[in-house]
């Protein structure tokens, strides 16, 4: 009887002091994709196959399918018969079609090969595909970088996206989903392909490599091009911590300089894009951008008219602009708003302006007035620069020792075979 105690006090001691249970790394994770979240959701069949739901199975023809959310529960193809949760079993083979919609820009059809499970969150169905690692990083890869760059550079960034997805998946485990299919929340996924044999080879000799820091896998950033030195991930991901929910992992992606970066982009022929940049947008654009950014959300400022952007502040380390001041007329006043140059960015055009690292930022009084910017980069610049990975792996670097150069804070650890 006392060692049945003991072993229940031992079992509940975490709890007791505020841990978080969390999975193993020991072998590889099924991951959870959630690649469709609306009331009513269109499903491909390209064969037919059986839905395992609580109050039975139940064969579902090849063809379309609509599955209909209803306060918590679904059915499928009209049927009077609703249910919490469903499963749809693969066998490993692409039967699945689904149109994903994305946050941003134009929907797109996606063929899976995983398990589809089918759940109703109130009056959303969530459809979400279940996938074993190694193969969502054959999507991921693929989708992030050129699969025909060289093997070196193909497993740098298999490394650093398995190391994200197991951060992802070891914080949301008991979540109905992991990871986004859709890049502008986690990485880009477009689910089932045929194999490239460069992607398929920097897959399989770094099979179960991750960045460990502190005994966690590393939500590890990555972006196109640091345009030669790149962000703290404290800036990009104020206040993220590991799963455990305790621990900080900044200094696991410090600023490093990235001198690969802009010969990186020369060597691809991407200078103007993802070396330095120009863009000239019209104050009218910006306003109307501001205007729309401003209402998709509360607690947002208002803007009027604007007719000036300068630059208040910028970080020391990364050169990169922190706050910009924006001078707009509202109300027929004069009125100035400081903003943080990431939302700015993000609100006016994440491809216009590539980075926020500027060189130059004046108004052009040219009708109708003109912001322009002179840059360098391509995205939030934290973590592995994608074209400095080509870059140092076409020079001969292997994919461990770039990894290494944008994660020095952590380790790169062998967690499953």
């Amino acid at each position: 009887m006392l060692r049945l105690l003991l072993l229940v006090l031992a079992c509940l001691t975490p709890a007791l002091h505020g841990q978080r249970t969390l999975p193993e790394l020991d072998e590889e994770p099924l991951l959870k994709i959630l690649i469709a979240r609306a009331p009513r959701v269109a499903i491909q069949l390209d064969r037919a196959a059986l839905l395992e739901t609580p109050s039975g199975t139940f064969k579902l023809n090849k063809g379309t399918h609509f599955a209909q959310a209803t306060r918590g529960r679904w059915s499928i193809s009209g049927s009077d018969a609703y249910t919490k949760t469903g499963l749809v079993r693969s066998g490993n083979q692409p039967i699945f079609r689904i149109e994903a919609i994305p946050l941003f820009g134009k929907p797109r059809g996606l063929q899976l090969s995983g398990d589809l499970l089918l759940q109703a969150q109130g009056n959303e169905m969530l459809v979400v595909e279940r996938v074993p690692m190694e193969r969502y990083l054959a999507a991921v890869v693929t989708a992030e970088m050129n699969p025909k760059w060289p093997t070196e550079a193909l497993a740098a960034q298999a490394i650093v996206a398995r190391s994200y997805a197991a951060a992802r998946w070891m914080d949301r485990y008991n979540e109905p989903w992991h990871l986004h299919w859709h890049f502008g929340v986690d990485m880009a996924y477009h689910g089932w392909s045929k194999d490239h044999d460069k992607v398929a080879r920097a897959i399989a000799k770094t099979r179960g490599q991750l960045l460990m820091f502190r005994g966690f896998p590393v939500l590890a950033l990555f972006n196109a091009s640091s345009g030669g030195r790149t962000e703290a991930f404290d800036r990009i991901k104020p206040g993220v911590l590991a799963p455990d929910h305790k621990t900080p992992i900044a200094a696991a992606m410090p600023v490093v300089d990235d001198k690969a970066a802009l010969a990186g982009a020369a060597g691809l022929s991407l200078s103007h894009s993802h070396g330095n940049w120009k863009a000239d947008i019209p104050l009218p654009e910006i306003t109307q951008a501001l205007q729309a950014w401003s209402k998709a959300a509360r607690d947002r400022p208002t803007f009027g008219t604007v007719e000036a952007i300068s630059i208040l502040e910028r970080h020391s380390d990364s050169q990169r602009v922190d706050t910009i001041s924006i001078r707009h007329r509202l109300d027929g006043r004069e009125r100035f708003q400081s903003l943080p140059a990431t939302d700015f960015r993000l609100a006016v055009s994440p491809v216009r302006i590539r980075s926020v690292l500027w060189e130059r930022c004046v108004i052009a009084s040219k009708p109708p007035g003109y912001l322009v910017l002179h840059g360098r980069g391509f995205g939030h610049g934290c973590g592995l620069s994608q074209v400095s990975a080509w870059y140092l792996a076409k020079h001969g670097e292997s994919a461990n020792t770039i990894v290494s150069r944008f994660y020095r804070g952590a380790k790169i650890e062998q967690r499953y075979r």
